[in-house]
């Protein structure tokens, strides 16, 4: 009777990592050769082993699954204003991928930075990046206030600047004093 050759399935790999090389010889020591001969790293495919002539051995085929990489997702990081605290960026996608962010967020200098997030190593994932942006302080501008006499009705100062920036005055206006 003809000997059908052996072989360990492969497990999944993802697209780009190392491919697994095949076995020349089977668990049932049938040797022969592949073909195609080496594992694409890109494409799913079935590969058929031929047994050397004189072992009274038949072909057989052993199937490689390539998955897609993951990219991992985040919620977008609202603006942070600088010399704020540093938003802490996650160490868990939104669509579940375990990582790290380098570098260390910082906002010492305005502008925008990105981040590299790295997932975590047998998951299929790949590295992603996440940006933030950092405000330098606004400074709230206002119309002069024209001199006013002594005694005379105290102006109201605008609750928003002309910029748009919305505070309060600290002192009270008072026209009391010289």
């Amino acid at each position: 009777p003809s000997i059908t050759p052996i072989f360990n399935a492969i497990p999944p790999i993802c697209s780009g990592a190392t491919p697994p090389r095949l076995a020349v010889i089977s668990k049932n020591n049938i040797t022969g050769t592949w073909s195609p001969a080496v594992v694409s790293n890109t494409t799913s495919a079935t590969y058929t082993f031929t047994p050397d002539p004189g072992q009274c051995a038949v072909s057989t085929t052993l199937s490689v699954t390539v998955a897609d990489l993951i990219v991992p997702t985040f919620d977008p990081v609202a603006n942070v204003c600088q010399n704020s605290t540093a938003p802490v960026l996650p160490t868990t996608s939104t669509n579940g991928i375990n990582g790290t962010c380098s570098p260390s967020v910082s906002t010492a200098d305005a502008g925008t930075t990105t981040y590299t997030f790295t997932p975590e190593d047998n998951q299929c994932a790949a590295a992603t990046t996440i940006s933030i942006t950092v405000d330098p302080p606004v400074i709230p501008t206002f119309n002069p206030v024209p001199n006013i006499c002594q005694n005379s009705p105290a102006p109201t100062l605008p609750s928003t600047s002309i910029n748009g920036i919305a505070g309060t005055w600290s002192p009270a206006v008072s026209s009391d004093s010289p």
